[in-house]
């Protein structure tokens, strides 16, 4: 169970960062909404990553916190940008989950 809280949490708060990002890059730095809204989606990001903290050590959060990154970065960019799901953004995507499987052995 703790790792599903755990996972749950790593989730929440790696949507949240990566809809900031969405929104910064949409704002074009000029469009003050969609950067206020950035700034603010990735700010809530850091509340779940204190309370992983409390039940995982700092490298574990750290490179489940990138892999999930990687990963969700890449689903954005494929069907929200529509960018190319290129052999190396592949690879990416098939190393960030290795990562994530052989830190939890």
């Amino acid at each position: 169970m703790k790792f599903f809280s755990t996972f749950f949490w790593l989730v929440i708060g790696v949507s949240f960062t990566m809809a900031g990002d969405v929104f910064l890059k949409k704002s074009h730095l000029d469009h003050y909404g969609y950067l206020a809204l950035g700034i603010l989606l990735y700010a809530c990001g850091v509340i779940p990553v204190a309370i992983i903290f409390t039940k995982m050590e700092f490298g574990s959060v750290f490179l489940a916190w990138e892999a999930l990154t990687v990963i969700l970065a890449l689903a954005i960019a494929s069907f929200y940008f529509d960018e190319p799901l290129t052999i190396y953004r592949g690879l990416a995507f098939v190393l960030a989950l290795s990562a994530l499987y052989f830190s939890n052995k």
